[in-house]
């Protein structure tokens, strides 16, 4: 080993830091409570106004689908937005 030399990983061979990994990991296990949570908001919400006016279940139903689309395309944004900045990252 040469002592001037300091000691630097080669282009391209890079390793995120455990910590960045860790945060990828947390983002995706919210992604997946957000999820969760919106459909189950909006069922609650169709149930809702099912009972008051006496449609069930077609609200229930409707509104399921639709917490569950927004849901994924919220998802698809933030995975695309991800993806972005690690091309991003592996240029630099």
């Amino acid at each position: 080993m040469d002592p001037e030399r300091p000691l630097k990983p080669e282009p391209g061979s890079e390793h995120p830091s455990p910590g960045a990994s860790m945060a990828g990991a947390g983002a995706v296990a919210g992604m997946g409570l957000q999820f969760a949570i919106s459909i189950l908001l909006f069922l609650l919400a169709g149930q809702w106004i099912d009972r008051k006016l006496g449609t069930e279940p077609l609200f229930l139903i409707v509104f399921v689908f639709l917490g569950a689309g927004g849901s994924f395309y919220s998802i698809y944004r933030k995975l695309m937005e991800l993806q972005r900045r690690e091309q991003e990252r592996k240029r630099k």
